[in-house]
């Protein structure tokens, strides 16, 4: 399913520059714009304003999110986004922005300093902490939504209403929702469940379930092995979700569902560039590695957010681990 060039060269767990493999996969992405009304959700308990999200920058400003009250850069690699309402609720998903010849990944978890905020730690694929732009949203079941967590014993934590959970083994699941996501983007992060910390930088991929309901989920190792017991957040984006884009690419490219105007097309091997009807500049672009139909996402990769041709696309790079292979 993947083509590979160029032979890596780079030393792991570092942001040192170097030459990469890069690899062509299929993709759900979502672009979240600002400016919003609030709206009431009609599937979780506590009520959110819909696209809660955040663009930030590696020094921890705010380059856009029209919801967020602060930004505080804790550590390296360490920020909380504060919101100015409750999260809990909610999942949390987040996408790194390409700043270094290395890919980094995106953690999240509850909010450290109030209920209002969302925890992202940004890492090496070596595991170590290292400062990152990253996009982050919170997925809370409003119209056009659908979301859940999974904790460390492959428990349903919080959810959309009506959803469940199947573990069918070592790193895989099927999560199931009431209704259909069958023309949705599957949004996927590993987080910790509530506001601690997730030390293990392993991946989560997805793809479409067994049923038009249902999304498959696998995590996986820095290996590429199936492993179990890493906690994640999903988040469905569909095409009704109000101020939203979203579009399901395959590894050649070619969009193969999506919202009205969103489309993509292929650049080179890994890289993408996602194209919608709107212009981009104060949104959040999210994305994630999966297939775009019901076969297992077997090869692991990165994949982060990359410069846009024009103010209306969005540019995705897909990487192979360092570690794959």
């Amino acid at each position: 399913m993947f083509n590979q060039n160029e032979t890596d060269t780079s030393i792991h767990g570092s942001t040192k520059p170097a030459r990469r493999r890069r690899i062509a996969g299929a993709l759900g992405v979502v672009a979240l714009a600002g400016g919003l009304a609030a709206m009431v959700p009609t599937q979780v308990a506590s009520a959110a304003p819909a696209n809660l999200f955040a663009k930030v920058a590696a020094d921890g400003s705010l380059l856009a999110g029209p919801s967020v009250a602060r930004v505080d850069r804790l550590g390296t690699g360490q920020y909380e986004v504060s919101l100015g309402t409750d999260v809990r609720n909610c999942s949390y998903v987040a996408t790194t922005t390409n700043i270094y010849s290395q890919a980094l990944q995106a953690y999240t978890a509850g909010g450290h300093l109030s209920t209002n905020g969302i925890y992202v730690e940004t890492k090496n694929q070596g595991g170590g902490l290292t400062d990152g732009a990253f996009n982050v949203a919170a997925v809370c079941g409003n119209p056009g939504t659908s979301f859940a967590v999974v904790g460390y014993s492959a428990d349903l934590v919080r959810s959309s209403s009506g959803a469940s959970l199947t573990n069918l083994g070592s790193g895989r699941y099927n999560v199931s929702f009431a209704n259909s996501v069958s023309n949705c983007a599957f949004l996927a992060s590993v987080g910790d469940p509530g506001a601690s910390l997730v030390f293990n930088p392993s991946g989560v991929y997805t793809s479409r379930g067994p049923n038009a309901n249902t999304v498959y989920i696998e995590t996986k190792n820095p290996g590429g092995g199936l492993q179990s017991g890493v906690p994640f957040h999903l988040g469905v984006v569909c095409p009704s979700t109000a101020s939203a884009s979203e579009v399901v690419v395959d590894k050649g490219g070619m969009p193969r569902r999506g919202s009205n105007l969103a489309s993509a097309f292929g650049q080179s091997t890994g890289n993408f560039q996602v194209v919608t009807g709107r212009d981009l500049t104060k949104c959040a672009v999210l994305a994630t590695r999966g297939q775009p139909d019901s076969s297992v996402p077997f090869n692991p990769a990165t994949v982060e957010i990359t410069t846009g041709l024009a103010k209306n696309t969005a540019g995705i790079q897909v990487r192979q681990l360092l570690f794959f292979g």
